[in-house]
C-alpha cells in the first residue's frame, strides 16, 4: 500500500500530513510505496523518520521525493543510498 505524507490530501492508500502521523498508520498497516510531497512542519526531519522506519524494519523498498526541500533531499539521498537505496533520477529510490 502507498502511504503519501503531504499537507494536502492527494487520493493515496494512506495519507498523513507529517512524519508524526505518518509513525502510526506505518505501525498499522503494510506500507509498500512512502511518497513525501511537502509534509507540514513537525519536530520531526526527513532523515529522523526514515531511519526510524528503518530500525523498525518498516522501510519500503521504494520512497520517493517529491516537493522536498533540496537540504532534505540530499540528506535523504544520502541516508538511503548508505543503506543500498539506488536512484536513477534523485526522487525515486529503489531497494537493491
Amino acid at each position: 500500500m502507498r502511504l503519501l505524507i503531504g499537507a494536502r490530501e492527494y487520493g493515496a492508500g494512506l495519507s498523513a500530513t507529517n512524519y508524526i502521523s505518518a509513525k502510526r498508520l506505518i505501525r498499522e498497516h503494510p506500507v509498500s510505496i512512502l511518497q513525501i510531497m511537502q509534509p507540514l512542519p513537525s519536530r520531526e526531519s526527513l532523515v529522523g523518520f526514515l531511519s526510524w522506519c528503518n530500525g523498525r524494519h518498516c522501510l519500503p523498498l521504494r520512497v520517493v521525493l517529491n516537493q522536498v526541500s533540496s537540504a532534505d533531499r540530499r540528506l535523504a539521498m544520502q541516508y538511503l543510498i548508505s543503506r543500498g537505496y539506488r536512484t536513477p533520477d534523485r526522487v525515486t529510490f529503489l531497494k537493491v
